[in-house]
């Protein structure tokens, strides 16, 4: 059972719960700059005609034995668009048996077809058993239409706890959207530590969002790390 949502303020790192201290910011930030950069990447490619790029396609490929994953949902309406949003999940898996993750996984991923608002899911394994997931999609409501999903449903209440130690997930935004260069921003934080009991939840606001090269939380305005051409801090 959850215990109360805890509110944090923009600056707030709280005693005992390092899934949300505000040091993971900057690197978060630029993991999912690097997977936004690698659908960009992928999207010009294919409209360059080097590759042919289907709906609801699941790439998958490795990198330094770490396992990756993109899926474009609608290839055309991503690029279109312009102004767009973005969700961002970053998980510490737990050693136990992940059989129901994986199931669940692949469920969830079939179930972006009936979403309509969602454009890319993009996936990439850290070391650690950590992981790092980025969501594209049209419109905020796209988010409550996703929470309230049955099956994501069953995944949040069912397998997360028995999986994982932590979730963090930010919500933002993308403006001039996939086709354009600038960098997410980030607006809302909501944080799951499922070592403790009961679980311990909390959200943060970001007012006027915060960016790769935007004033943010005091801790969050150094600069982010610089990424080798894999996508790990250097």
């Amino acid at each position: 059972m959850a215990g109360s949502v805890r509110v944090l303020l923009p600056d707030e790192s709280p005693e005992g719960h390092d899934c949300a201290s505000i040091e993971h910011y900057p690197r978060d930030l630029a993991l999912m700059n690097y997977l936004l950069q690698d659908m960009r990447a992928l999207i010009r490619s294919a409209a360059a005609g080097r590759r042919a790029l289907q709906a609801h396609e699941r790439l998958e490929w490795r990198v330094h034995d770490l396992h990756r994953r993109t899926i474009v949902c609608d290839p055309a309406r991503i690029v279109a668009m312009t102004d767009m949003f973005v969700v961002g999940f970053f998980s510490d898996r737990a050693e136990a048996d992940r059989t129901a993750l994986f199931e669940a996984e692949d469920g969830l991923l079939d179930r972006l077809r009936h979403h309509d608002g969602m454009l890319s899911y993009s996936s990439m394994e850290l070391i650690d058993d950590h992981w790092a997931n980025l969501v594209i999609h049209a419109a905020p409501a796209d988010r409550d239409a996703w929470r309230a999903d049955p099956v994501h449903r069953d995944a949040v209440d069912r397998i997360s706890p028995a999986v994982y130690n932590s979730v963090r997930i930010h919500a933002g935004c993308l403006l001039d959207g996939v086709v354009g260069s600038n960098t997410i921003l980030l607006e809302q934080s909501s944080y799951f530590d499922y070592t403790s009991t009961p679980l311990w939840l909390a959200t943060r606001e970001l007012p006027g969002a915060i960016g790769e090269r935007l004033s943010g939380p005091p801790h969050v305005r150094n600069q982010l790390p610089d990424l080798d051409s894999h996508g790990e801090p250097a």
